[in-house]
């Protein structure tokens, strides 16, 4: 067995924390060394049963432990800004779960603490280590595509509202577009190499999910009295190298699909779902290239991500998905709920930090 590297921490003890803890597991030089988690009892709960060391009710016990070299951050959306910046000034890296924070302010906050204190701060989008994705972001890179000036995120459940701290505004801060429509904005931004967006519109709503889930044929519940974020979300955005892009995000519709994420380049189209295709004029015809290459389970995105994140330490190299990206998610996300508040009227957004 390798000799432990580095000791984590990890913020929060739901499902997610046991995402990251369930891929940790898998690294022999990373120990977890501390949970914390606000509910009186649960990060003891979750340190009995995985033999974690300590257990903490308050972040800041646990950030300021000086065997910890990274926190892993797994609140719900609202509480990530204060334990990833209390963690980033006592000199701890941290990834912290997606989507950076709840509110633009927040994740800008984070960006910046990140930057004063010299630590690496990594969003965990899992889906960028998926087969699919980084085959997509190769073909990209070859220039086969060109010039990119369209595209559209597509993230979509008939029916499913995942409930709990997701549908609350106080816990969550978004709805369908953060929980789900992040990964879709994430790989379309990361194909286009991330243009600054100078301007959204668009529309954010919730009916279905008010009359309460299905009796039958339905997994994911949800209390109706709670929800008060949006099961639907589509906007428009403006970039400042004359491209644009649609954004689809639903938890909840009256329809088996709404369209599918692809991307539009001078030379090629690429579409990433349902599966990875090319299109191209090839040979004197037009050439649909099925690249044969799935999505990665769930789990592996999870250990991908941990591995990339504790070598981009060992290194000293950048963080393996960049901050000021993430927050570019933040600004158009927020661009968006700013323009539904405006009756879609089209809203200016800026970056607020310089790219690294």
């Amino acid at each position: 067995m390798s000799p432990v590297s580095f000791r984590a921490g990890i913020v929060g003890a739901g499902g997610i924390a046991r995402a990251h803890l369930r891929a940790l597991q898998t690294l022999d030089h990373v120990e977890v060394a501390a949970v914390a988690d606000v509910v009186p009892g649960k990060a003891r709960e979750m340190a009995d049963l995985y033999g974690i060391p300590q257990a903490f009710d308050s972040h800041r016990d646990l950030v300021a432990q000086d065997n910890l070299d990274a926190v892993h951050v797994c609140t719900f959306n609202q509480a990530h800004r204060d334990p990833t910046v209390d963690a980033l000034n006592a000199g701890k890296h941290v990834i912290v779960e997606k989507p950076m924070a709840a509110r633009l302010d927040h994740a800008t906050d984070m960006v910046k603490a990140s930057r004063d204190n010299d630590r690496l701060l990594m969003c965990a989008i899992k889906t960028r280590f998926s087969d699919d994705l980084l085959t997509a972001r190769e073909v990209v890179e070859s220039g086969d595509l060109g010039d990119i000036y369209y595209a559209e995120t597509v993230a979509q459940r008939r029916r499913g509202i995942p409930g709990r701290t997701f549908i609350s505004e106080k816990t969550a801060g978004f709805g369908a577009t953060a929980d789900i429509g992040v990964y879709a904005l994430d790989a379309v931004l990361w194909l286009m190499e991330h243009p600054q967006p100078v301007s959204v519109s668009g529309m954010t709503l919730t009916h279905i999910g008010h009359g309460g889930p299905p009796t039958r044929g339905v997994h994911w519940q949800w209390d109706p009295a709670q929800l008060d974020v949006e099961e639907f979300g589509a906007g428009w955005v403006r970039f400042d190298n004359g491209a644009a892009m649609v954004i689809k995000s639903v938890w909840a519709m009256h329809m088996d699909s709404v369209g599918e994420t692809f991307v539009l380049g001078r030379e090629g189209g690429l579409r990433l779902t349902p599966e990875l295709t090319v299109f191209r004029d090839s040979w004197g015809v037009l050439s649909d290239i099925r690249l044969g290459v799935e999505a990665s389970h769930p789990h592996v995105q999870f250990q991908r991500e941990c591995e990339a994140f504790y070598a981009a330490i060992e290194s000293g190299g950048p963080s393996p998905i960049d901050p000021w990206q993430a927050l570019m998610t933040n600004v158009i996300i927020q661009g968006l709920l700013d323009s539904s508040r405006q009756g879609g009227r089209e809203v200016p957004v800026s970056m607020p930090l310089p790219p690294p």
